[in-house]
């Protein structure tokens, strides 16, 4: 097995870190780096996973840190927060009862639940 180039190693953690699968992964190595490689082999680079068990500190950190920045940014968009997303279903929901459109709020009521479940 060839040695892989930094910048591909990087592209490859970076990815599996912003919850890219191993397949996407080895789809955008193949188009922007040429180099295909299986899916088990991106796993090695992923430190949650068996196959990623004896990744290198300096790897685990960047896939660590470039994580811990993404879900900071995810914390901002307030769509991506259960307790928003279910404030607006809440609304949702009042406005179809008041306007009598009870198979409106009943589906809204379920994806509340699917959120709840979730």
């Amino acid at each position: 097995m060839a040695a892989l180039p930094t910048a591909v190693i990087m592209h490859i953690v970076i990815e599996l870190a912003c919850f890219d699968s191993p397949a996407q992964v080895a789809a955008t190595v193949k188009e922007k780096f040429g180099v295909q490689l299986s899916r088990q082999r991106i796993e090695a680079y992923h430190p949650e996973r068996a196959a990623g068990a004896r990744l290198g500190a300096k790897w685990r950190t960047l896939f660590y840190d470039t994580r811990a920045r993404l879900l900071a940014k995810l914390d901002n968009i307030p769509i991506a927060c259960r307790s928003y997303r279910l404030r607006v279903l809440d609304s949702v929901a009042g406005q179809a009862e008041e306007m009598g459109n009870l198979q409106l709020a009943m589906q809204v009521l379920e994806q509340a639940a699917r959120e709840m479940a979730s």
